[in-house]
């Protein structure tokens, strides 16, 4: 790696790094050490924020983090509209009360 130092006038002066070959072991572990501790880890909402600026879709980014695209939608904040309700259905019509066994009519006789 060359680190590049530029003054006001046109000259530039190169550093050269010290190669992983030419330092101690020790040296080298400590700058791997170093370099994985710089990572940051996301969050799930901040990834999902982070795809959308760089311009993917809902869908895309559910693809890319495993995740579903209704969980997406909360993260970014946006209304899913519900699916309509069902249309009422008929009355179920009343349960016929019980009536008492009829008598025969009697008939008169002639």
């Amino acid at each position: 790696m060359n680190v590049s130092i530029s003054n006001s006038g046109s000259t530039q002066a190169t550093v050269p790094a010290p190669s992983p070959t030419n330092a101690q072991p020790s040296e080298a572990a400590e700058r791997t050490a170093q370099a994985a501790g710089d990572s940051v880890k996301l969050s799930q909402a901040a990834q999902v924020h982070l795809y959308k600026q760089q311009g993917q879709s809902p869908s895309q980014i559910a693809a890319n983090l495993g995740i579903s695209a209704a969980t997406v939608d909360g993260y970014l904040g946006i209304a899913v509209a519900k699916a309509p309700a069902a249309p009422p259905s008929a009355p179920s019509p009343e349960p016929v009360a019980a009536q008492a066994p009829t008598q025969p009519t009697p008939v008169p006789a002639k």
